[in-house]
């Protein structure tokens, strides 16, 4: 009778610990569908930044011309990062297919989507595997990756899933490592140049008036004035610039919280502390777009 009990309860606990892995991976696959948007959303934020350095610089070369009433109209000509932020934004769309494939795996409506799940999958493959100028920290991986995807085909098998998962947002991880200090650089090219230009200005083009009207600081001394009109504009262009590199730094731990969530549940034995502590970690961090 004992050894019965014993038996009844090793079952029991192993049935609520599979049903608490299936419940984990649900959230986990909808919390990677948020840090794909997430992404999405970074990458738009990077397409944008080509259009505002053009915009900056004309207006610099304007307000620094001597004689800004017979200048052309000026037409900088800025570095684009279109072409390598085009098939990164596939990517990341291709990484959001695959993880709403996958969160309906683990709905029981939805049981005989493996098919679909694991072509999305490849789709996220395929997308990493034809980025141009790949790191060979990435491509190195690609091999690997693509033996794991041959025998995710037989798999309704949450572990194995999260393994896949695991294999191939290493790689966006990886990849999302590699690019962060040209982007980092990127926006300090932009926006300190930015901020450097608009301190160059000749302080007899400024409308004393207008900026104290403005400031409303109380100092009398013109020299003070645009003093402090400068300070305040520089700091608020590095502002900007660091709100951007905020959103950088927060989606790549993002990004490493569902790595180290889907590599927890692919293990035989795991730490379901770990995972949830991932979960809270991603949602902690996107709430803060």
């Amino acid at each position: 009778m004992k050894n019965l009990i014993k038996l009844f309860i090793i079952i029991l606990l192993t049935s609520c610990s599979s049903t608490k892995i299936i419940e984990l991976s649900a959230k986990v696959s909808a919390e990677g569908i948020e840090v794909s948007q997430k992404g999405l959303d970074v990458y738009a934020t990077l397409s944008k930044q080509a259009d505002i350095d053009k915009y900056q610089q004309d207006k610099i070369k304007v307000l620094t011309h001597p004689s800004p009433a017979i200048m052309a109209l000026p037409n900088t000509a800025v570095q684009d990062f279109s072409k390598q932020l085009e098939p990164r934004i596939k990517a990341y769309q291709s990484l959001l297919s695959t993880y709403q494939a996958f969160n309906l795996l683990t709905d029981s409506k939805y049981g005989d989507k493996t098919k679909e799940a694991v072509n999305t999958l490849a789709n996220s493959y395929n997308s990493i595997e034809k980025l141009p100028d790949l790191p060979t920290s990435v491509s190195s991986k690609l091999p690997e990756i693509s033996k794991i995807l041959t025998q995710a085909i037989q798999a309704k098998k949450i572990k194995i899933h999260n393994e896949v998962l695991y294999r191939l947002t290493e790689l966006y991880l990886l990849l999302w490592n590699n690019d962060l200090k040209t982007w980092n650089e990127y926006l300090d090219a932009i926006y300190n140049t930015y901020a450097l230009g608009l301190n160059s200005v000749d302080s007899k083009k400024f409308d004393v008036k207008k900026i104290s009207q403005d400031l409303k600081e109380p100092y009398s001394d013109d020299a003070v004035i645009i003093l402090i009109y400068r300070l305040n504009n520089r700091n608020e262009i590095i502002r900007q610039r660091d709100v951007i590199k905020k959103q950088l730094s927060d989606f790549g731990k993002a990004l490493s919280a569902i790595n180290k969530a889907h590599s927890e549940i692919a293990k035989e034995k795991t730490d379901i502390s770990d995972v949830v502590s991932s979960l809270n970690t991603i949602e902690n961090l996107l709430k803060l777009k």
